[in-house]
C-alpha cells in the first residue's frame, strides 16, 4: 500500500450472499466463543483514494476494487445478514461497514466490511464518515 492513500488498514469482509450462507446458529455462535474473529470469508488489506475503494487479498484470498462514483449506499450497522446478536458486544463498541455498489447499470453487490478490528473495537466509522464525506 502507498503513502498517497487518503487512508488504508486491514479488512475482513463478505459478500452479501456469503454471509447468507451462515446458519443463524453459527451467526450467534460468533459472539459467545472466545477470540473468535466477526462474521467474514476475506482478510486483506483496504485503502482509499480520491477515485476507489481498493481491497488486496492477503495469503491468496481474492482482490476488490470499487469505484467511488459505483457506490450507491454506505450504511453502517446491523441488519438481517450481519444481525447484531453476532457481536460479543452487541454493537456497544462497532458495527459492520456495508457498501453497495453498482457492478453494472442495473446490477449492484453488496459487501460487509470490518476494518482495523482489533477484538473490541473497527475504525468503521471513520471510514463511514470518511467516504460519506468524499461523496457528498
Amino acid at each position: 500500500m502507498s503513502a498517497s492513500y487518503l487512508l488504508q488498514g486491514t479488512v475482513k469482509w463478505s459478500y452479501d450472499h456469503e454471509l447468507a450462507e451462515y446458519s443463524d446458529t453459527y451467526k450467534v455462535m460468533t459472539s459467545m466463543v472466545s477470540f473468535s474473529p466477526p462474521l467474514h470469508r476475506h482478510n486483506g488489506n483496504i485503502a482509499l483514494t480520491q477515485s476507489e475503494l481498493i481491497i488486496e487479498g492477503v495469503n491468496g484470498d481474492m482482490d476488490l476494487s470499487v469505484k467511488l462514483a459505483a457506490m450507491k449506499q454506505i450504511y453502517i450497522g446491523f441488519d438481517d445478514l450481519f444481525p447484531m446478536i453476532s457481536v460479543r458486544s452487541l454493537g456497544a463498541f462497532w458495527q459492520p461497514l456495508r457498501i453497495e455498489y453498482y457492478t453494472s447499470a442495473f446490477e449492484t453487490q453488496r459487501i460487509y466490511l470490518i476494518i482495523d478490528y482489533n477484538g473490541i473495537f473497527t475504525h468503521d466509522k471513520d471510514w463511514f464518515n470518511t467516504l460519506t464525506q468524499m461523496l457528498q
